[in-house]
């Protein structure tokens, strides 16, 4: 019997970041999320997601598009497959990265671009059944005060793609919740998608970095589970299972960081020793 070859999905952050290499992709879904038309496109660590090792500096794909004629706009796509409690410090802490590489020490603030960071999400961010979630800072007293920064924060929900407004952007929502490949955005990405898993070495690679993600969030829920028949034996019961759900995603927050920052050594520690995690949720802001 044939060994069924292992596959790596659009979903996953580092298929994710090698499909978006392809310029044509990147424009296509750049228009269907935004609505915008990018020219050129430019990318920043475009090597990391084609070499994904332990020992890399991460997955996180930064896309720059520069428009001709209309100004410079600046654009972070991330995928995000799991549950991330602290999706919001994420968002600010891409924004940052993003205006500090924009923006070169001495110049004034006017020669920032205008940037848009989006999260592509596997499941509701915010619980609000909603496909697309438009973060803008505004003021509490005066809601119809805008700052004028010129920067946004989108996050996708491909749960709920059935609502989405359609065309591409529904197309592409429906793809990443059920990977049917329906319309000719994800048509185009699903053949992307199929030459990428024909390079094995590259597939090979990526699992073995994902294998020892979800080694390391195992043990964090087997100490988890050990943790809850301590405090059972107290008799502190109530809230158990939202402290476990809440303490696999913290983890999980925590090996993506690492992971993304070749910190292979500081989480096999995290899983081992709880008062190293302690230190790095600490550390990392998690």
């Amino acid at each position: 019997m044939q060994k069924r070859r292992r596959r790596v999905d659009f979903t996953n952050s580092w298929m994710f970041g090698r499909v978006m290499t392809d310029e044509s992709i990147c424009r296509d879904v750049i228009r269907a999320v935004l609505g915008i038309e990018a020219v050129r496109v430019e990318y920043l660590n475009a090597e990391q997601v084609l070499d994904p090792s332990p020992e890399g500096h991460g997955v996180r794909m930064d896309v720059y598009a520069r428009e001709g004629g209309s100004g410079e706009r600046v654009y972070d796509l991330e995928m995000q497959a799991q549950r991330e409690p602290l999706l919001g410090k994420r968002f600010r802490y891409y924004q940052a990265v993003l205006d500090v590489r924009e923006l070169p020490a001495g110049d004034d603030y006017d020669r920032l671009p205008e940037s848009f960071v989006v999260f592509l999400c596997s499941q509701d961010p915010f619980g609000y059944d909603l496909p697309v979630y438009h973060l803008e800072r505004r003021c509490d007293e005066v809601p119809e005060l805008r700052l004028g920064d010129a920067s946004h924060w989108l996050a996708l929900n491909a749960r709920a793609w059935e609502d989405a407004p359609g065309g591409d952007l529904l197309d592409l929502l429906r793809y990443a919740q059920t990977g049917k490949a329906l319309g000719s955005l994800s048509r185009k990405i699903e053949a992307a998608v199929g030459r990428a898993n024909e390079d094995r070495e590259w597939v090979d690679k990526v699992w073995s970095v994902s294998t020892i993600v979800e080694n390391a969030a195992r043990r964090e829920r087997i100490n988890g589970r050990i943790a809850c028949e301590e405090a059972r034996e107290e008799g502190r019961q109530e809230g158990r299972q939202e402290g476990r759900e809440e303490g696999s995603a913290r983890f999980a927050a925590l090996a993506s960081r690492l992971i993304e920052a070749g910190r292979v050594d500081d989480l096999a520690q995290a899983a081992s020793d709880p008062a190293r995690r302690d230190e790095l949720f600490r550390e990392l802001g998690v």
